[in-house]
């Protein structure tokens, strides 16, 4: 079947196969490596015998190799972040962000009236989410138009957040414009995450506090799986692989977590020790790594001791804090 639409409708209901028998070996208290074994086996034999996969295909992991990457990126992105509902847009980020960062012992009224760039905000949830927790003017930028687009529409003119589209390695506000500044899951599927961050240190003010969350190396399991579904669907269209899921009746916000990491061109991930480099390098001061997170998290799963923890989520996110003197 190849590349035309009924094999590449066959590899997309591969995503939430992955993805349903990792979660129930993953809540499971036994060793969650054997069923996962299977699940690759059995996908395996199931699209081989029907033509739609000849060997598991290698990660693109390099921006050098991928044509038009920032554009493909924020298309990807574009699609996935417009079909959000206003409880999924407005009120699921809030909660998280608060988790986050009440549980590693960031007050909330440090963010009280605060200057935030949300910087590669994708369709505005966590711009939203700062806005609701109370800080003040509240800038997103993303490389995306249609991502702003679909931002504006959501935050319906609510004072004091607004939204533009600008490049994140090259960011188009003066060195220390604001006092908070949070890159959430973006700076890894760029061509230059290093310039990201000497970019968001840049803008942000002498004493202020920064926000980064990037992929974890190691990430256990979970980030094996998503390799393996990266391989299945190389080449594949992303919005073909959108309109199968939400066929199947699944949630919007559903279909973004499965989707999020599966069709992006560069998956970049890194270690503990390869992120403090960067910020360290960018003139970032006070570097912490966040040891806790939402119940959601895996970094939360780690925290409690949970079955098989490690293996199933290596270390966990790494969502780092840090200032500028």
């Amino acid at each position: 079947m190849g590349r035309e639409t009924p094999g590449a409708m066959l590899r997309a209901l591969m995503i939430p196969f992955f993805f349903q028998r990792m979660e129930q070996a993953f809540a499971a208290s036994d060793d969650p490596l054997p069923a996962l074994h299977k699940a690759v086996h059995e996908a395996t034999a199931t699209l081989t015998s029907l033509g739609s996969l000849t060997e598991l295909r290698g990660i693109v992991p390099l921006a050098e190799h991928v044509a038009g990457v920032e554009q493909s990126t924020a298309e990807h992105y574009g699609r996935l972040f417009e079909n959000f509902d206003a409880k999924s847009y407005f009120e699921e980020p809030a909660n998280l962000l608060r988790a986050r960062l009440e549980r590693n012992g960031i007050p909330l009224e440090s963010i009280q009236g605060k200057r935030v760039l949300d910087d590669g905000c994708g369709g505005g949830r966590y711009s939203a989410a700062w806005k609701k927790l109370g800080a003040g003017e509240v800038v997103g930028c993303d490389l995306s138009s249609k991502n702003i687009e679909t931002a504006t529409k959501h935050a319906n003119g609510v004072a004091g957040l607004r939204f533009m589209e600008a490049d994140c390695l090259n960011l188009p506000f003066k060195d220390g414009e604001f006092e908070i500044v949070f890159s959430n899951g973006v700076l890894h599927h760029t061509t230059d995450c290093a310039r990201g961050i000497r970019e968001l240190v840049r803008v942000l003010r002498q004493g202020g506090m920064g926000w980064l969350y990037l992929i974890e190396a190691p990430g256990g399991l979970f980030w094996r799986t998503i390799d393996v579904l990266r391989s299945i669907i190389k080449g594949d269209s992303s919005e073909n692989a959108q309109f199968v899921l939400l066929s199947l009746g699944l949630r919007k916000n559903r279909v973004f977590y499965m989707l999020d990491h599966v069709f992006v061109p560069i998956n970049l991930r890194l270690t503990a020790e390869e992120i403090s480099g960067m910020l360290r390098a960018a003139g970032a001061t006070d570097i912490r790594r966040l040891e806790r997170g939402a119940d959601f998290d895996r970094v939360e799963q780690i925290y409690r001791r949970e079955p098989f923890a490690r293996e199933k989520y290596g270390v966990g996110e790494h969502r780092f804090v840090f200032t500028k003197k």
